[in-house]
C-alpha cells in the first residue's frame, strides 16, 4: 500500500453498504470522543469496549476519521492511540499549548506573546509576578516563561508557587544575567530550563517551548492512559467478582434442600453483590396467577406476611406478566410513579427480573417468579451491568428452587409412605392403634401450654407423630411377643430413637425433627448414661415428647378412663428430676387436669 504524508494511503469508500463506508459507526466513534473529550484508547479497546464491532472495520473507519482530521493519532510504545482533534495537535506539527509569559519589560513580554503566538499557542502575559499567580491559578496553562529578576515577587517565588500548585506544569526561566548560584536554584526549584535574553536564536527557543510541551503532553497523555487502565481494571475486578458472586451462589443452593433455605440465601446473596437494601423474592404457587414472598432483606414482618401480587398488578406484576426485566434509575422521571403499591424507594432506582425455568427438550417455559432489587446504598441508581449480572442470577434461582421443589416432592412421597406405613403397623396391633396421633396432639398441647413459638409447636407436632417409626422397626422379641400372643408395647427406648432417626435420615426437611426424636430417650439427670446429648443441650421438645409418649403407653388400653390417667400422671411425677423434665411433668399435668374437668 503506498505511503501518504501521515502514513499508508487510505482505500476509497466502498459504497453504502462498504467495509469503511460506515457512518453508522463513525457516529458511533465521533459520539464516543465527543462524550469523553480526555478520551485515548487503542483500535482494540474502542472495537471490544465501546463500539462493540469487529477489529479490522473499526481500525478502518479510526482511519479515516484521522485523515479528514477528526481524529489525532499518536503511536505509544508501537501501538497507534485515538484521541480527539480538540485534544492535541496533528501528527507531524508542532506541539501547541496554552502558555503562561511573565516579565516586567514590556518589549520583551510583547516579543515573547508575538513569538509564540505565531507558533500556534494559546498566551496569556502578566507584567509582575504576583499577577502571574492570580492567574495561573484561575485559569489552565501547560507552560509558564518567567523573567528571574522582577520587582516585587521574583520569577524564582513564581517557579516556586508554580510548582507548588500544579507539580506537573513546566516553568522555563529567562535571565538577562546568566548566574551559576541563579541557574542552580532555578533547576533545584524545579525550572524545566533556563534562556538567556536578549533571545537571539529563535529557533533554539522554539525548540526548548516544544520540548517543555511535549513533555507535558506526554505526562497527560500517560495520565490518561492510567486513568483508563484503572478504569478497565476496576471494570475487569468487579466483572471478576460477579463470576466469583455466581459460583458463590451455585456452590450456596447446591447443598440446601430446603425451599426457604434456599430462597433465603439467595436473597442475601444477591443483597450483598449489588448492594441493596432491599432484595425480595416472590414466587407462583402452582397453578396459579398470584405470587407470595418467598424470601426477602429489608422488609419488615409485617409488610412480608401482606405482601401478595396478583399478575399485571403493580410494577412488579407487570414484570411477571410481559416476561420482561425492568430497569429503572428514577422511578419519579416514569409513568412507574403511578403504580406504587406502598414500596419506599430511598434512591428511586431499582430493578425487577423474571425468575423462569426452561425445558429444552419441550421448548417451553414455566414462570417461577420474580427478584425485586431496590435502594443502592451507596446512593446511585442500579445500571445495564447490574440487571446483566441479575438476569443471569435468575437463572440459577430458577434451577435451585425448582430443586428444591423436586426435592420436596420427592420428601413428602416418602413422608406420605411412612406416615402410612406407622398407621398400618399400629392398626395392626390393639394396644398401638392411634398411639402416634394421641402423643402428637399430646405434645402439641403441651408445647403451647408451656409457650413455645407456633413453629416450635409444629415441628414438635411432626416428630411426635413420626416417632414410633422407630420402635415399630425393632424386631418382633424387643416387642415382647411371647407364647403366640402379643404383649404391651414396650416403653420408649434409645433403641428405637435411634432406629426412628435412621429411618428419617433421609429427609432433609425433618433435621430439627429428627433431633428431637434422637434424643428423647434419655433420662433427665443423665444417670442412664444415653450417650447422644449431655441434659443441657438436649431441647425442650424431647423432654416434651418423652413424658407425653409414656403417658400415652400408660393409659393405651384405656384413654378416656380418667383413673387411669390420673395413675399415669402419678407415676410420670414420681420421676420427675430423675426421668423427666420437672416443668414438663407440671404443663402435661396442667393440660390432663384441664381435659379431665372439661
Amino acid at each position: 500500500m503506498p505511503e501518504g504524508p501521515e502514513g499508508p494511503a487510505l482505500p476509497g469508500p466502498r459504497g453504502a453498504a462498504g467495509e469503511w463506508a460506515r457512518p453508522d459507526l463513525a457516529d458511533r466513534v465521533l459520539r464516543y470522543f465527543a462524550e469523553h473529550p480526555t478520551a485515548m484508547d487503542s483500535v482494540e479497546g474502542i472495537a471490544r469496549f465501546w463500539v462493540h464491532e469487529e477489529r479490522g472495520v473499526v481500525e478502518n473507519c479510526l482511519l479515516d476519521l484521522h485523515r479528514r482530521g477528526l481524529l489525532d493519532r499518536r503511536t505509544i510504545a508501537g501501538i497507534d492511540l485515538f484521541s480527539t482533534a480538540a485534544g492535541g495537535a496533528a501528527a507531524g506539527t508542532r506541539p501547541v499549548g496554552r502558555i503562561l509569559v511573565v516579565d516586567d519589560d514590556p518589549s520583551v513580554r510583547e516579543f515573547l506573546v508575538d513569538a509564540l503566538t505565531h507558533a500556534g499557542n494559546s498566551v496569556a502575559a502578566a507584567d509582575r509576578g504576583s499577577r502571574a499567580i492570580e492567574m495561573f491559578r484561575a485559569g489552565e496553562f501547560d507552560l509558564v516563561i518567567a523573567d528571574v529578576v522582577m520587582p516585587g515577587m521574583s520569577g524564582i517565588e513564581v517557579l516556586a508557587d508554580v510548582k507548588g500548585h500544579a507539580a506537573g506544569t513546566d516553568v522555563l526561566m529567562i535571565t538577562g544575567h546568566p548566574d551559576l548560584e541563579i541557574a542552580l536554584e532555578a533547576l533545584r526549584q524545579g525550572a524545566y530550563d533556563l534562556i538567556t535574553k536578549p533571545i537571539v536564536d529563535l529557533a533554539a527557543f522554539y525548540r526548548a517551548v516544544e520540548r517543555a510541551l511535549e513533555k507535558r503532553r506526554l505526562t497527560v497523555e500517560n495520565c490518561r492512559l492510567v486513568q483508563n487502565l484503572e478504569g478497565r481494571n476496576r471494570e475487569l475486578t468487579e466483572t471478576v467478582a460477579r463470576l466469583a458472586a455466581v459460583n458463590e451462589i451455585g456452590a450456596a443452593t447446591t447443598g440446601l434442600l430446603d425451599l426457604k433455605e434456599v430462597c433465603g440465601a439467595l436473597v442475601r446473596l444477591v443483597a450483598q453483590q449489588l448492594k441493596a437494601r432491599r432484595v425480595s423474592l416472590l414466587t407462583f404457587e402452582p397453578d396459579s396467577d398470584e405470587m407470595e414472598l418467598a424470601a426477602a432483606v429489608g422488609i419488615g414482618d409485617t409488610e412480608a406476611r401482606n405482601l401478595r401480587l396478583r399478575v399485571g398488578e403493580g410494577i412488579a406484576g407487570r414484570v411477571a406478566a410481559t416476561q420482561a426485566p425492568l430497569l429503572v434509575p428514577d422511578i419519579d422521571r416514569t409513568d412507574f410513579r403511578l403504580l406504587k403499591t406502598g414500596a419506599h424507594y430511598a434512591t428511586g432506582s431499582f430493578m425487577i427480573t423474571p425468575v423462569m425455568l426452561s425445558y429444552p427438550i419441550r421448548y417451553q417455559r414455566r414462570r417461577m417468579g420474580i427478584i425485586n432489587v431496590t435502594d443502592k446504598y451507596t446512593g446511585g441508581p442500579f445500571d445495564d451491568r447490574d440487571l446483566e449480572f441479575l438476569s443471569i442470577l435468575a437463572s440459577q434461582v430458577a434451577v435451585a428452587i425448582e430443586n428444591a421443589r423436586l426435592v420436596k416432592e420427592m420428601e413428602d412421597g416418602y413422608l406420605g409412605a411412612l406416615v402410612g406405613l406407622i398407621r398400618a403397623a399400629e392398626d395392626a396391633r390393639p394396644e398401638t392403634r392411634g398411639h402416634s396421633r394421641r402423643v402428637a396432639e399430646q405434645a402439641a398441647a403441651v408445647a403451647r401450654a408451656m409457650g413455645l413459638e407456633e413453629p416450635q409447636v409444629e415441628i414438635l407436632f411432626r416428630a411426635a407423630a413420626l416417632h414410633e417409626v422407630g420402635r415399630l422397626s425393632l424386631s418382633p422379641r424387643d416387642h415382647g411377643r411371647k407364647r403366640g400372643r402379643d404383649e404391651p408395647a414396650p416403653a420408649w427406648s434409645p433403641e428405637a430413637a435411634v432406629a426412628a432417626e435412621r429411618i428419617l435420615a433421609p429427609i432433609a426437611s425433618l433435621r430439627e425433627a429428627r433431633q428431637i426424636i434422637l434424643h428423647s430417650a434419655g433420662r433427665f439427670d443423665a444417670a442412664s448414661g444415653f450417650p447422644l446429648a449431655e441434659p443441657p443441650g438436649i431441647p425442650v421438645e424431647s423432654w416434651i415428647l418423652a413424658a407425653c409418649d409414656e403417658f400415652v403407653h400408660l393409659t393405651q388400653d384405656a384413654p378416656e378412663d380418667p383413673a387411669r390417667a390420673a395413675r399415669a400422671i402419678g407415676a410420670i411425677q414420681e420421676e420427675a428430676g430423675r426421668k423427666h423434665d420437672p416443668e414438663v411433668v407440671i404443663a402435661l399435668s396442667r393440660v390432663v387436669q384441664g381435659r379431665a374437668a372439661r
